[in-house]
């Protein structure tokens, strides 16, 4: 089974607040959200983080929690929390007697209620806002000392606790086995790019269904196993697309194909990252002498996902793999990230986290060019040890 310990996340948060001498955090990012409730919804769209139908957790250094959502969330979120004592208000768009317009009057009256001071200390996720959003909260609590966010839930987020770790693992067999859906369906011949993603979506829909009904208690139907994001698929003239959703061409018997499955949400909401490159011709000798240099930039930074590494170092590695070798030029992202319900750390330059033990990573050296991708995708568990591999495919190119 996979229940999430809500209660403890919360308690350790609170412990964090109160070293930190924060009075109360507003958590608005809807991952952060989740990790500490349960509760998604729409919470994705950028409108939920302004006051029209703002969704926020208020958590005092002590104390049950408050979860506010537009009344089009209410009955999810009484779904998804109904086991937390966490106190949940909701806000309307329209002028009622009854209900509150402004969800941040309801935050003001819960801190007040809690007793906190006219001076208190009032911690907010202030990179992840918009001018739109902060600017009501600055109005808001006027009088009130606001700060940034430390990160320190982010950070939470980062090392997975035993049952995402179980999860992540399971998330990697589901993504090898969509992957080979989607490889028998090109072996097969004379499909378009979005029939073989359907397939491959169809398989996952099933796989995560199942997990649902039989991997958590499942008796508000809160989870879905369909997903909000498309599937990455490019060939032949569109390889060049890093972001390019599966298409209606079809697949010709020679194309080179792209599959990437990075955004395709995996068991119970969670994210890994996968993909491979498939072809079905040979290789020119320039493109085999790029491949190479792909795989090698890829072997160099696996060989950096240990403890103590720090992301930045790593991707300038690869990146400098790959620049030598004359691909600088086809170079469109960073090397990595960690996953889980979302992204927290990003392999990029100038971010000076380091690697730990139980952190879930996705490792991607990739180079697109007109008419030809190279790309190894796969998602590892960072160990005490060599890092291990949960995307179980072979770490090549796919050659059909």
């Amino acid at each position: 089974m996979f229940n999430f310990d809500y209660e403890a996340r919360i308690r350790r948060y609170q412990d964090a607040l109160r070293e930190e001498g924060v009075d109360f955090a507003i958590t608005i990012s809807a991952a952060n959200v989740r990790y500490l409730t349960g509760f998604w919804g729409y919470a994705t769209r950028a409108e939920y983080s302004e006051p029209g139908r703002l969704t926020c957790v208020v958590v005092p250094q002590k104390g049950t929690p408050l979860l506010v959502v537009p009344k089009i969330e209410r009955s999810f979120a009484q779904a998804a929390t109904r086991h937390l004592p966490i106190e949940i208000r909701h806000h309307v768009e329209w002028t009622t007697p009854d209900d509150p317009m402004d969800p941040w009057e309801i935050v003001r009256n819960y801190i007040r209620k809690s007793g906190g001071a006219p001076n208190a200390r009032l911690s907010i996720e202030r990179p992840q806002l918009t001018e739109r959003a902060y600017i009501p909260i600055q109005e808001a609590f006027d009088g009130l000392e606001i700060v940034t966010s430390s990160g320190i839930l982010e950070r939470h987020r980062d090392i997975k606790d035993e049952v995402e770790l179980r999860l992540l693992k399971g998330c990697g067999d589901l993504a090898s086995s969509m992957f080979n859906v989607e490889l028998d369906a090109i072996k097969r011949g004379r499909c378009r790019e979005c029939d073989v993603a359907m397939l491959g979506w169809q398989h996952n829909v099933i796989a995560c269904a199942e997990c649902i009904e039989t991997s958590t208690d499942n008796d508000e139907y809160v989870d879905s196993p369909i997903g909000m994001s498309a599937q990455l698929l490019t060939s032949g003239p569109r390889l060049s697309r890093a972001h390019g959703t599966a298409s209606t061409r079809f697949i010709e018997p020679t194309d080179i194909i792209a599959i990437d499955l990075c955004r395709v949400p995996f068991l119970l909401g969670y994210r890994i990252g996968f993909g491979r490159v498939i072809s079905q011709r040979p290789l020119n000798s320039t493109e085999q002498d790029i491949n190479a240099t792909v795989k090698k930039s890829y072997e160099v930074g696996v060989s950096m996902l240990r403890p103590g590494s720090v992301v930045s170092e790593i991707d300038a590695a690869v990146r400098n793999v790959l620049q030598e070798g004359g691909l600088g030029d086809y170079i469109m992202h960073r090397c990595g990230r960690t996953t889980g319900i979302e992204s927290e750390i990003r392999m990029q330059e100038g971010v000076q986290r380091t690697l730990e033990a139980d952190m879930v990573l996705s490792f991607e050296p990739s180079i697109y060019m007109d008419g030809f991708q190279s790309r190894i995708e796969s998602t590892f568990k960072v160990t005490s040890d060599v890092p291990e591999l949960l995307t179980r495919v072979p770490e090549q190119m796919i050659m059909i």
